[in-house]
């Protein structure tokens, strides 16, 4: 009769999968941390159509989309440099259809999110990152 406590089935039960299990949330609470000081701008198509090339520009720096089909987004992520600004849009059609608003830091955790209705109706919501809520007091 085998009676050694450390048999590997209980090796992973005991040790191993709470071992992993913490350094598996040590090394998600890393990522949350160290992105939670991006920003970024989310642009979701909701106008029933395709849009033409869009172009994003925020906080001094600029970004071309191609084409966006009905309900798909994109994302910018802005890089740390750059100051504060309002977000402008500019759909690539004739006459050119532009849009500015919204509000959005190059750093602390920004996530400005723009919907596109018909009619060219607008609609923007800013969430702040929860470590800068918790940490930096906004």
């Amino acid at each position: 009769m085998d009676t050694d406590p450390l048999k590997p089935g209980w090796l992973r039960k005991r040790i191993l999968l709470p071992l992993l299990s913490s350094l598996l949330l040590a090394a998600s609470l890393t990522v949350a941390v160290i992105r939670s000081g991006t920003s970024t701008v989310v642009v979701y198509n909701n106008t029933g159509a395709p849009l033409p090339p869009l172009r994003i520009e925020a906080c001094g720096q600029a970004r071309l989309f191609p084409a966006l089909a009905e309900k798909e987004s994109v994302r910018m992520r802005l890089d740390t440099t750059g100051s504060e600004s309002e977000v402008k849009l500019e759909l690539a059609t004739e006459p050119a259809w532009r849009w500015s608003g919204g509000f959005v830091e190059p750093r602390g955790g920004y996530r400005l999110t723009v919907r596109l209705y018909p009619d060219g109706q607008v609609e923007t919501d800013t969430q702040l990152s929860i470590w800068r809520r918790l940490f930096k007091g906004s």
